[in-house]
């Protein structure tokens, strides 16, 4: 993982959960129906448990890990969650303990290498593995036009890594056998302020931020808000998912 980025969600972390936008329940559905037993679940790179916490409502257990302790001050917190700081690729769970294995928005910083073993070592046959991300969204002509102002500026701050989230997940190496997914949305009804609070939990922002100044984003904050109009005024703000999963054979 890049060790710039990884410096940049140890900022913020309260403004990372209050600003980033909840995932489908449809998709928590899905997971539910996709496993037989949910005795136990695990979260990796859990971050402020958006994801933990929705599963709490569907497993007896939810184990969930991050290497950011930060972000796991700032979770949410359900009595059947129990959080961990540690890395992915290193985690203490024992072998074939888990129904099922989540990720979400973090799959592409992983070292797979290290990873997938972990996977295939807890989790129990037949058991399934679950990986989902968003990257762009949409609004309105006028605000997604904008929007390539604001890309341009920090687009010198993207990971590499970020590449796999916007090739959809495609060329990660999954080793199990690939189930198919629904095709998924997040529908945010969100004002500018809520906007600009979520573009600034990106990590290219804050290490742009850190390298140039706050300043550097004005014109493109400007450009936004134009495109917006009223402040105040909610709008509909639509982000596809990429959804990858696969099952553990028995």
């Amino acid at each position: 993982m890049d060790t710039r980025a990884i410096a940049t969600f140890d900022l913020h972390s309260e403004q990372y959960a209050r600003y980033r936008p909840q995932y489908p329940d449809m998709l928590f559905r899905w997971l539910q129906a996709s496993v037989s037993n949910h005795h136990r679940a695990w979260d990796c790179a859990t971050g402020t448990g958006q994801a933990a916490g929705k599963l709490a409502l569907l497993f007896d257990r939810v184990d969930a890990c991050d290497i950011n302790h930060s972000q796991l001050e700032a979770a949410e917190r359900a009595a059947n969650v129990f959080y961990l700081e540690c890395p992915v690729e290193q985690s203490p769970y024992g072998d074939a303990v888990f129904d099922l294995i989540t990720v979400a928005q973090s799959l592409h910083w992983f070292d797979f290498s290290r990873f997938w073993p972990q996977v295939e070592r807890t989790l129990k046959p037949g058991g399934v593995f679950a990986a989902w991300g968003y990257d762009w969204f949409q609004v309105s002509p006028e605000v997604d036009d904008a929007m390539r102002f604001f890309r341009a500026v920090i687009e010198p701050f993207w990971s590499s890594c970020s590449q796999l989230l916007w090739d959809g997940y495609r060329h990660v190496g999954m080793p199990l056998p690939a189930l198919d997914t629904p095709r998924y949305q997040i529908t945010m009804q969100w004002n500018l302020e809520q906007l600009l609070g979520y573009l600034h939990t990106w990590s290219a922002t804050k290490l742009c931020v850190q390298s140039l100044g706050n300043h550097v984003l004005n014109d493109a904050r400007q450009r936004l808000a134009r495109g917006w109009g009223d402040a105040a005024t909610v709008r509909r703000v639509v982000m596809p998912l990429h959804f990858i999963a696969g099952r553990k054979p028995l």
